[in-house]
């Protein structure tokens, strides 16, 4: 299938940004520096309420046999409203033959202010940072959202035996991609995950390509 590239950009590492994708279109995420992870959420682009709902997607995907919370195809929207916004159509890491389920997806909150003083690290830039700078783009504020639920993707996390949260870094290689297909319209929130004192950024934070793709 021929694609037209719409819009083309690159978001700086630690960094959040906000692009609007049409029904029909392509949302397409680039490993443009290697092993970074994004965390990603979606409102549909008439109604800033209907908000994509991660626990709920996962549990959904997992009665559907879809998927789960390491893994989703259908990505839904928080209660009134469950519908499908976006439909994962190709995903170069999380399809299950590098790292199995593990791969490429887990659905979990953000990292915070206060998650991070937790871990020992006042003051550094979180996801909660860059999503409240993506929200202002559009005229909110973070508190008018439910922004905590989101799809990390690239994420290599899971929770171990004892309950706690494991993560390793991530699977994806310089050039990996993993494409969204817009079932309504749609804004796509982007955080450019900042954290370097994890493995999840292979412990160095990176920029983040980002494409919107029509067929030609």
């Amino acid at each position: 299938m021929a694609e037209n590239i719409i819009e083309d950009i690159v978001v700086p590492r630690c960094s959040g940004k906000t692009m609007k994708v049409n029904k029909g279109q392509v949302f397409r995420v680039i490993a443009h520096e290697g092993k970074q992870v994004v965390d990603l959420t979606f409102l549909n682009a008439n109604n800033y309420k209907e908000h994509f709902a991660a626990e709920h997607s996962a549990v959904l995907n997992s009665m559907q046999g879809t998927g789960g919370y390491y893994r989703l195809n259908e990505l839904y929207s928080k209660p009134p409203y469950e519908n499908v916004m976006a439909t994962v159509i190709s995903d170069s890491v999380g399809d299950g033959e590098r790292g199995g389920e593990r791969g490429g997806h887990f659905m979990m909150c953000h990292c915070s202010k206060r998650l991070l003083e937790n871990l020992g690290k006042p003051g550094t830039r979180t996801c909660s940072d860059n999503f409240a700078d993506a929200f202002s783009e559009i005229g909110l504020n973070q508190e008018d959202t439910y922004d905590e639920t989101i799809f990390n993707v690239w994420m290599q996390s899971w929770i171990g035996e004892d309950g706690g949260m494991a993560s390793a870094p991530p699977l994806a290689e310089k050039g990996d991609t993993i494409d969204f297909m817009a079932e309504m319209d749609l804004i796509a929130v982007i955080s450019v995950c900042p954290d370097e004192t994890s493995p999840c950024n292979d412990f160095k934070a990176k920029a983040l390509r980002f494409q919107v793709l029509e067929e030609g």
